[in-house]
């Protein structure tokens, strides 16, 4: 009989310890228990566009928050995107697509 295939899973480190207080340790470091699964996904950015992201991420750091990442960057970028709902119909390439997010 094969075995089932297990899988790491990446944010198993920020299971519950047993306490049911929504305002634990995981809410305090800016994980919030009630923000939907994340699934993985591969971005290809040039060197300029990733020195810029780590560039924010390291100005974040020096404020406070310790281990932001990456992603968590890029997500916030994309829900405040989502939420101006920018007109994208038609759209001919990544120029006009900037300039759409821009206006």
């Amino acid at each position: 009989m094969p075995q089932s295939k297990r899988t790491i899973t990446r944010d198993s480190v920020f299971r519950g310890t047993g306490s049911d207080d929504p305002s634990s340790a995981s809410t305090e470091q800016g994980i919030s228990s009630r923000e939907p699964p994340t699934r993985q996904t591969a971005v290809w950015l040039a060197d300029e566009e990733v020195d810029w992201l780590d560039a924010r991420c390291q100005d974040i750091r020096r404020g406070g928050w310790r281990n932001v990442t990456r992603s968590a960057f890029i997500r916030a970028l994309i829900r405040a995107a989502m939420e101006r709902s920018p007109e994208v119909s038609g759209v001919s390439g990544e120029q006009e697509l900037a300039q759409r997010f821009r206006s």
